[in-house]
């Protein structure tokens, strides 16, 4: 499903209406889970984010306004409309640059270019397996050595799994969206490349979604991890902030 670009294009168009109908479709407040970012990337001493799947950008101002510059991608045009128009009203503006990128291609940037990427429910839309395995690895080679990536992605355990119409690869279309649930084990599987420091269940919203939020970093060196080779328990067992299990966020 995902290597199709016509379902991608779908998506994409949908997403513009969505965006289109509601100018702050997910609120204007940055989300718990981009907060949680900004503060680990103030531990970090991050000056650059890349952010994939920006959307209208509360998250995006959250980080700008921290004092980060944000390059914020994104593969509807409509929501980037949005957030420049939002952007042209900021001091200083230009703390964010706006992009539109279908991340299941090379992202356009030289190796080591970013301190930080950050996600937030991006790699569990329309996305294949082997192409979020594609993204993983654009991501490693756009970071810095040492550099970090946060994402969020709907779990398995979530109450939405398996509702809506089969898309295979655990992808459902939901109410119009398409959503690929993640077990733990397609987590670690994933982390090729990257020393996973923190692997945590969360909920967010009324609803609530169950996701799971994952940070890594990039290793010096992938030598001896093979394509697919899951990370082991040991990768977590020495994260930097252990694993939280049932955090709320809103």
């Amino acid at each position: 499903m995902g290597k199709d670009d016509k379902a991608g294009g779908s998506q994409a168009t949908h997403w513009d209406g969505t965006y289109g109908g509601d100018p702050a479709f997910f609120g204007e407040e940055p989300s718990e889970f981009g907060k949680l970012a900004a503060d680990r990337f103030r531990k970090e001493g991050v000056r650059n984010v890349l952010e994939l799947g920006c959307g209208q950008g509360r998250d995006t101002f959250l980080f700008a306004r921290d004092g980060f510059a944000v390059t914020a991608l994104d593969y509807s045009r409509e929501g980037l409309r949005i957030l420049e128009a939002k952007a042209a009203g900021m001091s200083p503006s230009s703390r964010v640059a706006a992009r539109f990128v279908d991340v299941r291609k090379p992202l356009p940037f030289p190796d080591g270019t970013f301190d930080a990427c950050y996600s937030h429910m991006l790699l569990c839309m329309e996305l294949a397996t082997d192409e979020i395995a594609a993204c993983l690895r654009e991501v490693r080679r756009v970071l810095r050595p040492g550099g970090i990536a946060i994402y969020s992605v709907r779990t398995t355990g979530d109450r939405h799994y398996r509702a809506g119409r089969p898309m295979g690869e655990d992808m459902y279309e939901i109410g119009g969206f398409a959503v690929h649930f993640f077990s733990e084990e397609k987590v670690r599987a994933l982390a090729v490349g990257y020393d996973l420091v923190d692997l945590r269940r969360m909920e967010e919203g009324s609803l609530p979604r169950e996701l799971f939020g994952v940070t890594l970093r990039k290793t010096e060196s992938a030598a001896g991890k093979e394509a697919g080779e899951p990370a082991s328990r040991r990768d977590s067992g020495a994260a930097e902030d252990p694993p939280a299990r049932g955090s709320r966020f809103t």
